[in-house]
């Protein structure tokens, strides 16, 4: 959108976000049976339909794979709650591979399920999570481009102990003056990908590899080399679950993904469900920055269904998440009770928190958390998706400061621990469960 508006067109603007916000309000008045009763609603008729066929059709061998895509901010970026959705999945319904991961070690402390990656050299990461990089438009679906040049570059990912695969798949951009890159498997030589291309565009390399445990890329030093993901899988039928999160992100992320090379890719993967995980960091903004949030929450999820248009697609809500403001001292955050905001507090949030109002300091969720999670539910019911409403595996408003006081969640009352993290798995897993009628 242009910075440069008609006086009209923010009048405009401004009445459309307090209508959005006025239907919010009245959905979250007309929807306040607890939440708990919110996340134990089975899905609708239809809203899990084409996921559920495509398990059964598995369990009966009339299809060989069944591929899921996460999409989230850091709570899928851990793979806590995507590895133990993977695995529970996989124990079910057979075990398909690892699937596809965003191409090196993009971000630090990135520790995927299942294998061992890194990077060494001199490679430049590119990240879509990255506002202002001047890059918007070359990202796929993994979010991430990872660029090299030097015969010293190296990036490997090897399966964990007691695994293998017997498939690789690699993506690279082709593009003008592009470079050579060398695919070494158990390390031997397995072929070379060929980068040059008329247009920047996506190129998709297989090597069978049957048993197989360790891959390794390294560009040959004859041009740049852009890769933008890579996947493993196994030949036995079954499940993959193949997340991609990025740390601090919102659902406007993927405004910058270029849908030409995402589409592309679904028509490949075919996915059956669709997970989409934003809402925490949404919730953590001032309110009046967010602007008509279920509009673009909603033309998100609609580019996603024409992307893949085979696919169920499950919004998940944003956990409850707890703020202690800085200006309120340091080491006293487990002194602290959880009290969530009155009504007044709640209406006049920011500018609380702009005047450094003690009345704060107590942990307390954020006030736009409600009303993200309030539009997310509305999209859901307009576009007749499942909504699965994270907040009440946690209990609810405070919940985030319960689970950090159980050690379920970490210090910081955003951010789960493994067992938090598991134990929201396997709710969600119940819940897509929930009325599948296959073996």
């Amino acid at each position: 959108m242009s910075p440069l508006r008609s006086a009209a067109a923010l009048l405009a603007a401004a009445v459309l976000v307090l209508a959005t916000a006025a239907c919010l309000s009245q959905s979250a008045a007309e929807d306040r049976r607890g939440d708990q009763q919110v996340a134990a609603q089975p899905p609708n008729p239809g809203q899990l339909a084409n996921f559920h066929k495509a398990l059964a059709d598995l369990r009966s061998h009339r299809i060989g794979r069944v591929t899921i895509v996460q999409i989230g901010d850091s709570h899928t970026a851990t793979d806590h709650f995507s590895g133990r959705l993977r695995e529970l999945f996989q124990q079910r319904f057979g075990d398909g591979g690892r699937g596809m991961l965003p191409p090196g070690s993009p971000f630090p402390y990135w520790r995927p399920y299942q294998v061992e990656v890194s990077q060494t050299g001199g490679w430049q990461v590119l990240s879509s999570n990255s506002n202002g990089n001047g890059n918007a438009g070359i990202y796929g679906l993994s979010g991430f481009v990872v660029r090299g040049r030097s015969r010293d570059d190296s990036m490997t990912l090897s399966a964990a102990e007691g695994r293998t695969f017997d498939r690789v798949e690699v993506e690279v951009m082709r593009q003008p003056g592009g470079g050579t890159l060398d695919v070494f498997i158990d390390g031997r030589s397995a072929g070379a990908i060929d980068t040059r291309g008329a247009v920047y565009d996506i190129l998709r390399r297989s090597f069978d590899a049957p048993g197989s445990a360790h891959v390794e890329l390294r560009p040959r030093g004859n041009g740049l080399v852009d890769v933008a993901d890579w996947a493993v899988y196994r030949r036995t039928p079954g499940v993959v679950l193949t997340s991609h999160g990025f740390s601090g992100a919102q659902i406007n992320l993927l405004g910058r993904w270029n849908f030409h090379l995402v589409a592309e890719q679904m028509r490949h993967l075919r996915p059956a469900l669709i997970i989409v995980a934003f809402g925490t960091n949404e919730g953590f903004a001032p309110q009046e920055q967010l602007g008509d949030y279920a509009g673009e929450f909603r033309e998100r999820l609609l580019t996603l269904q024409r992307a893949a248009p085979g696919a169920s697609i499950v919004i998940v809500g944003p956990p409850d998440a707890n703020r202690l403001p800085g200006y309120c001292g340091r080491n006293i955050g487990d002194k602290r009770p959880c009290v969530p905001l009155n009504r007044a507090e709640a209406a006049s949030y920011s500018s609380l928190l702009a005047n450094n109002d003690r009345k704060l300091c107590r942990w307390h969720t954020p006030a736009a958390v409600d009303y993200v999670r309030q539009a997310q539910q509305q999209v859901a019911r307009q576009l007749n998706m499942y909504f699965w409403n994270w907040a009440a595996v946690q209990g609810g408003t405070c919940g985030a400061d319960r689970w950090a006081r159980q050690e379920l969640a970490h210090r910081d009352r955003v951010h789960m621990r493994q067992d938090g993290y598991w134990q929201s798995a396997d709710q969600l897993f119940a819940a897509l469960m929930r009325g599948y009628r296959g073996r």
